[in-house]
């Protein structure tokens, strides 16, 4: 997309009324309601990409075709609920290596459990989630879904970190745990990887 399109003509959505995450969207016509495909810098890979997030410029950060690093929030205002997702893409041999980059993932996200496997014909989806209280009165809790997505078909990866947590805990807001991940998993399996 031409980030310097004028807004005026382009959906009323943050993703493409925000210049910077504009770069990243192939077309203002939503692939599936209420999501526009991204397509990464590197050219390694497209998603699904939610239409009221915004990428996050001080956290984008990429070197050449084989790494890129990036940050997106949004959320449900209306249900006073906010989400980041945060996405590191590699395309070197060091992908090969499952258990270290499950190890490194662990690590982000203070996880020890096991990772559920889902294969897809040209990916595999190691899958993990958790909670973290963020206070002492256990009211504001932190849903976080991850995986590492691994191409079958070349050293490519992503390193996907979906959270979910309300925008504001002294007001009432009701996450359906259940729904999130569903939507974590859609987007994790919407990751196309570009040969």
């Amino acid at each position: 997309m031409d980030s310097k399109a004028q807004p005026e003509k382009l959906p009323d959505t943050v993703a493409f009324q925000d210049e910077f995450t504009r770069e990243f969207m192939v077309s203002p016509k939503e692939v599936k309601e209420g999501y526009y495909l991204f397509k990464s810098k590197t050219g390694g890979y497209t998603m699904l990409y939610p239409k009221n997030a915004k990428m996050d410029r001080m956290f984008y950060e990429k070197h050449g075709k084989y790494f890129e690093a990036l940050h997106f929030g949004g959320g449900r205002g209306e249900e006073n609920i906010s989400n980041y997702i945060r996405m590191i893409y590699e395309n070197r041999k060091i992908t090969e290596d499952i258990d270290v980059n499950i190890s490194l993932l662990s690590d982000d996200v203070h996880y020890n459990g096991k990772y559920a496997k889902l294969e897809l014909n040209d990916k595999t989806i190691y899958f993990g989630k958790n909670e973290q209280y963020i206070s002492n009165n256990n009211s504001d809790i932190i849903y976080y879904f991850f995986s590492y997505v691994k191409s079958k078909r070349s050293h490519q990866a992503v390193q996907f970190i979906y959270a979910v947590t309300c925008k504001d805990a002294n007001q009432k807001c009701s996450i359906d745990v259940k729904k999130e991940e569903e939507r974590a998993k859609m987007l994790m399996k919407s990751i196309k990887f570009q040969y």
